[in-house]
């Protein structure tokens, strides 16, 4: 299915300016090669608001198909853990709350951090296997959507909210109104809504054309999230950008107007208009950008196969894209320390996923790193590896 309007603003103005073809879903990691006769692939196409700024992905995946058997951890990644330690550390510094509901909440790596800290807390997400997982940790978790049903239900439960939270979840909803109104209706009048999104500025600062894929339908930038957040009463508060997932947006509104405005607001404001954010022309020119780039490492990796042995490390979603739009069918195997990934095979090139001891009893020449954004990460993993590293973003690097 296929959207013909906006998600933010409902403008049927549309400018489609990157073409993928067609692509296996990101997640889509098959348990052998009989299951290749179910693999199905489908439009790739990102498209951008004229009327509102919102990039997007207008092309639907059931949700069920997408997350009934999810392969995304968030606890086996250590920058993640770091990650959300310190942001669970920065909101209770800054607004003391009592009581936190995260919607997107994954295997409760936030939440674990809220018990941590004292701060009583209750996640919803949709992957039933993850949230087993955060159950059995002892949390507070709902499988299942965070809709205005949800948060009377949490309500019913644990009172009113002091704060509502949601960590790179906003991409995965078709309908962010959906989002909003549910925290509206579990949140107090002088609670906050805190926000970390795909950010449009990092996605055109860093070519980062390898978050683009169906799990990942929309990516924001400040002014567009201000828009939609206002027509619910929300206005937004503080602004910053932040390094997780390659580059995000992190907001923070409320609905009680006494509430002072930080001067990070208009500042990235100021940064969206003069980086042209909001200009049809700003995203041709980046959608062209990305077809050079993906060109260049096609070839030169293309060519380094021809008489060396080349891994992949790190099967996240940005693997699938990379292996797929540069036919990389080549790589001997793709390291990932997650086991709800490693004895699997990639999506489209069915590439074997190994856990890394493998990678260690038969060391290639090259590893392509197509986690890019925790390559620091990987290879302080793996000190003992002899070979060259490879990373495609932000610019193709030998190390």
């Amino acid at each position: 299915m296929k959207r013909e309007e906006c998600r933010a603003c409902k403008s049927k103005k549309l400018i489609l300016f990157l073409d993928l073809g067609k692509m296996p879903l990101a997640g889509g990691f098959l348990k052998d090669l009989n299951a290749m006769s179910f693999e199905k692939v489908y439009p790739l196409q990102v498209y951008v608001c004229q009327e509102c700024s919102l990039v997007q992905i207008l092309e639907i995946i059931d949700p069920e198909i997408l997350f009934q058997d999810y392969s995304f951890s968030s606890s086996t990644v250590k920058p993640l853990i770091k990650h959300f330690k310190e942001y669970a550390i920065w909101l209770k510094t800054k607004y003391n709350p009592e009581f936190v509901v995260e919607f997107g909440c994954n295997d409760g790596i936030l939440l674990k951090q809220f018990e941590y800290l004292g701060i009583k807390n209750c996640g919803v997400d949709v992957s039933e296997n993850i949230t087993e997982i955060a159950r059995k940790s002892g949390l507070d978790v709902i499988t299942g959507y965070f809709d205005e049903s949800a948060a009377e239900s949490i309500k019913k439960s644990f009172g009113m909210a002091d704060l509502v939270t949601g960590s790179n979840a906003f991409a995965h909803n078709d309908d962010p109104e959906i989002l909003i109104k549910a925290a509206s209706c579990i949140l107090k009048h002088e609670g906050h809504l805190c926000l970390e999104v795909m950010y449009a500025g990092d996605l055109l600062e860093m070519l980062q054309w390898d978050t683009l894929y169906h799990e990942h339908l929309t990516f924001y930038c400040l002014k567009t999230i201000t828009v939609l957040l206002n027509n619910y009463g929300f206005h937004v508060i503080d602004a910053e950008r932040i390094p997780m997932h390659g580059g995000s947006l992190r907001i923070v509104a409320t609905r009680d107007s006494k509430q002072k405005v930080q001067t990070s607001v208009s500042k990235l404001l100021k940064y969206e208009s003069e980086k042209l954010l909001s200009n049809p022309e700003t995203w041709r020119n980046f959608g062209q950008n990305i077809g050079k780039k993906i060109e260049v490492v096609r070839k030169t990796i293309l060519n380094l196969s021809k008489n060396n042995r080349i891994w992949g490390y790190g099967a996240a979603g940005k693997a699938t894209l990379w292996v797929n739009t540069c036919q990389m069918d080549y790589l001997e195997a793709m390291v990932d320390a997650s086991p709800l990934r490693a004895g699997k095979l990639m999506p489209g090139t069915h590439t074997p996923i190994v856990f890394p001891e493998e990678l260690k009893a038969n060391p290639p020449d090259y590893i392509f790193v197509t986690a890019w954004n925790y390559a620091e990460t990987i290879k302080s993993n793996e000190e003992w590896f002899n070979g060259i590293w490879v990373t495609p973003l932000p610019d193709l690097k030998f190390f």
